[in-house]
């Protein structure tokens, strides 16, 4: 014997109404708001590691480029703009002023994100003021002149990068 139930004889409840969805789509909605700044002080955080890294990565490899290439090394940084870039020198034996763009890491220059700031840069033990162009200098031997950034995000979060004027060493600080 078989029984017929509501659902199986044809029309009925399958599906949702209206309201059902509604509801849904309201809870879905609430929950987005409350989760939304979680998302974007995330994404703020990761481009603010990717930049670090990127900018620790050009000093790093204009070190590297200095002693492997035997000329000098310079990266210039523009504080109001917070962009970096590194030049090469062409030929130190005709003229020592002439530079010419060296990408670096695959890319012509870095950019920090807009919500990080240069608070403060000393190059050379001289303070520089923020809209000034400043060239850190990387020599054939692995010395630097020496530079310290200060660097600061939307968070009030203060990171130092620092070059020892001796080794070349670039050290991040946060």
């Amino acid at each position: 014997m078989l029984l017929r139930t509501r659902k199986s004889a044809g029309f009925g409840c399958r599906g949702f109404t209206l309201l059902e969805l509604m509801a849904v789509m309201i809870i879905i909605t609430i929950s987005f708001v409350a989760v939304r700044p979680v998302f974007l002080g995330a994404i703020r955080n990761a481009q603010e590691r990717t930049a670090l890294r990127e900018l620790v990565g050009l000093l790093s490899s204009a070190r590297t480029q200095a002693v492997a290439r035997g000329k000098l090394v310079r990266v210039v940084c523009t504080s109001e703009e917070a962009m970096f870039w590194a030049e090469i020198q062409v030929d130190p034996m005709k003229d020592r002023s002439e530079f010419e763009a060296l990408p670096l890491l695959g890319r012509e220059r870095v950019r920090l994100p807009d919500h990080v700031v240069i608070t403060g840069m000393e190059v050379a033990g001289q303070e520089t003021s923020a809209s000034d162009r400043n060239e850190i200098y990387f020599f054939p031997d692995g010395r630097t002149d020496g530079a310290t950034l200060v660097l600061m995000d939307a968070a009030d979060r203060e990171v130092v990068i620092d070059l020892t004027p001796a080794t070349g060493r670039v050290r991040l600080r946060a």
